[in-house]
């Protein structure tokens, strides 16, 4: 098959940069070249993936540091819906079988459909609840066009779509190596905004009187968060800040982390930082809430507690140590494998390209 993968000019793929929807885009179409599929990923300058085209859709990446985070999608949706108009204005779009599109503004896509005549899968990786009811009969119009969810939980956001079984994000676990030791200090890895909860894991740490290592950028829409919220706490002792890790740096403070700490506050679709640590071992202590029971096994991978109660993760982090990280590995081994859902979208493919 061909199949043409567009994401979002904001960020590079590669094997060390990106966020969430990059590393997934990444692995799935690394996968699908090494079984003998044509791809062919529209991108910011600087993508690279071993066996896969890539094409310059911006002159740079346009996640640029911005005071107002609207301004950078501003500048992010310019050059999008550039290449989208190239692309299916020009007939682009006849030499594939499939179109994927991986971008955070999900819709940006489907007023080119009226252009082409051509199976297209949406993939829906953010939660755009608050806007759904606005546009969902719109949606209806547009008959080519199937949506791929990143969980079950996914679906309850924008209900009645026409979606295809979910696909999980998912990792190469040899990226991912197991350790078996027992770790040293809690982990919270994210983006430093509110949403993503950094404040709560700094006051789950210090109620359970662990150590926090803290790792992932700030923005500087959230520099008076992190500020007011993180900084003061930061010792280099109880609270460690590392800023932002490349692909190296995760995987050795996943390995040395006695539990990933996942206090979201938000509906988060999934949460590759999950699928992750627990590849290498490191279970996840994670609040209730969005997708967390699709991917974390309670008591077996990590620990579910309520959503919100800082006590319940403080207290759960001090009994981490129950859980047998060979048991966590094997929990991601089964359900986070780039090659089991790589398999599973391939039938997918298979099944709307009106060529095979």
């Amino acid at each position: 098959m061909k199949i043409a993968f567009f994401l979002s000019s904001k960020n590079v793929v590669s094997h060390d940069r990106g966020g969430g929807v990059e590393y997934f885009s990444y692995y799935l179409t690394g996968e699908m070249a090494r079984r003998g599929h044509s791809i062919t990923v529209y991108a910011a300058p600087g993508s690279k993936i071993p066996g896969v085209n890539t094409r310059e859709i911006s002159p740079f990446p346009t996640n640029i540091d911005t005071e107002y985070a609207n301004w950078q999608e501003r500048i992010s949706s310019f050059y999008d819906l550039s290449a989208l108009s190239d692309f299916f204005i020009s007939g682009e779009w006849k030499k594939f079988d499939l179109v994927q599109y991986n971008n955070y503004i999900f819709y940006e896509i489907l007023p080119f459909l009226k252009l082409a005549d051509i199976p297209v899968i949406i993939h829906v990786h953010y939660s755009h609840k608050a806007i759904y009811p606005h546009i969902k009969d719109k949606l209806s119009e547009y008959k080519s066009v199937r949506y791929l969810p990143v969980s079950d939980f996914t679906k309850t956001l924008m209900p009645d779509l026409p979606y295809l079984d979910k696909v999980y994000p998912a990792v190469d676990l040899k990226d991912f190596p197991y350790s078996g030791a027992s770790g040293s200090y809690l982990l919270f890895l994210s983006r430093i905004c509110p949403e993503k909860g950094a404040h709560l894991a700094v006051k789950a740490a210090r109620r359970a009187g662990e150590k926090l290592v803290i790792a992932g950028g700030v923005s500087r829409s959230h520099r008076a968060y992190f500020n007011t919220e993180i900084k003061p706490y930061i010792d280099n002792k109880n609270i460690i800040y590392v800023g932002e890790a490349d692909l190296k740096t995760r995987v050795k403070i996943y390995q040395k982390a006695a539990a990933l700490l996942f206090p979201i506050q938000w509906d988060e679709t999934f949460g590759l930082v999950m699928a992750e640590a627990m590849a290498c071992g490191t279970p996840v202590i994670a609040f209730d809430r969005a997708a967390v029971r699709e991917i974390v096994k309670d008591g077996v991978s990590g620990f579910i507690v309520p959503d919100g109660s800082i006590e319940a993760m403080a207290e759960a982090g001090k009994r981490i140590t129950q859980l047998d990280r060979k048991r966590v590995r094997r929990w991601a081994e089964d359900n986070f494998s780039v090659k089991i859902w790589a398999e599973k979208y391939e039938k997918i493919c298979e099944k709307l390209s009106k060529r095979i």
